[in-house]
């Protein structure tokens, strides 16, 4: 049994501003934080993850106006913290570096996820003390301990840090590292839709990171768990969810592996799908 989820494109922050004006009155604004992690949000694709579970939230409930504002990966503690710009993060780990905190409110597991090393070498997958390996600016890698990519994981593993996975690649083959830092996510998504930019890459046989993402709710969101969880799950019931999944490479958390059907069992038992919201087609879909 499938566990949840659905997503797509998004638009920009600027657009987000603009159509925050149009919300009628009594919609509350939810802010969404976002920073660049394809396929799950990238402001250089026209077609996202969370862009279309976003569009898709709104044209399924009228109570609340979700928003996308992106922000630095650095950035994301803040952004949804009791000063900051947002109100909740989707598809985030606890693990790359949220601090154990009560004003934190955490979902069950949603999406399953991995990070390893690519390259256009496939014979010997151990990083020499020549070897230069990229990867990004504010991510959490094994290589470093799991701690942020910044100075502080230097003397673990250097790494060149880049402003995007899509960097990481371009360098790669254009052979100025020999390795560069990719989330298995991101390569399926290109598997489909990019083929011709991963056409002689090799994967490494070995994860260099697994982890879930969650939904990560901060301490002013007008939103609570419950309501969040119970919307998206029940998205998760559309036509359309398993196919959409499939072209974004992403995998969910079952509920025999834990996943947020299993906290929201009995809750879910009383929710009448309703067909004309269960069956909204997402914006990616329409240029299909």
């Amino acid at each position: 049994m499938l566990c949840l989820l659905f997503m797509g494109p998004t638009t920009s922050f600027a657009a987000a501003q603009a159509k925050s004006d149009e919300v009628d009155d009594g919609v509350q604004e939810v802010f969404v934080a976002a920073y660049e992690f394809p396929p799950y949000y990238s402001s250089r694709m026209s077609d996202h993850f969370l862009g279309d579970v976003v569009d898709l939230l709104n044209r399924s409930q009228s109570e609340f106006h979700f928003i996308i504002r992106e922000v630095r990966p650095q950035e994301r503690y803040q952004a949804i913290s009791a000063n900051g710009c947002c109100d909740l993060i989707m598809f985030e780990s606890p693990q790359w570096g949220w601090p154990e905190s009560t004003q934190f409110d955490i979902s069950p597991p949603i999406i399953h996820g991995s990070e390893r090393l690519y390259s256009l070498h496939n014979d010997a997958w151990e990083i020499g003390p020549e070897d230069r390996v990229a990867g990004v600016v504010g991510y959490h890698y094994g290589l470093t301990n799991n701690t942020m990519n910044n100075v502080e994981g230097e003397h673990l593993m250097p790494i060149y840090r880049t402003d995007s996975q899509a960097t990481v690649l371009t360098m790669v083959r254009n052979h100025r590292v020999k390795f560069g830092l990719l989330s298995d996510e991101y390569v399926r998504w290109l598997e489909v839709n990019q083929p011709e930019r991963v056409v002689g890459l090799s994967a490494a046989p070995y994860p260099d990171s697994t982890y879930t993402t969650h939904i990560i709710l901060g301490p002013e969101s007008p939103i609570d768990m419950d309501t969040i969880m119970l919307q998206i799950l029940r998205l998760g019931q559309a036509t359309y969810a398993k196919t959409l999944l499939e072209a974004y490479g992403l995998r969910l958390v079952t509920a025999e592996e834990g996943g947020a059907c299993v906290a929201y069992q009995e809750a879910m038992s009383d929710l009448e799908c309703v067909p004309e919201q269960s069956d909204i087609k997402p914006k990616s879909f329409y240029k299909q």
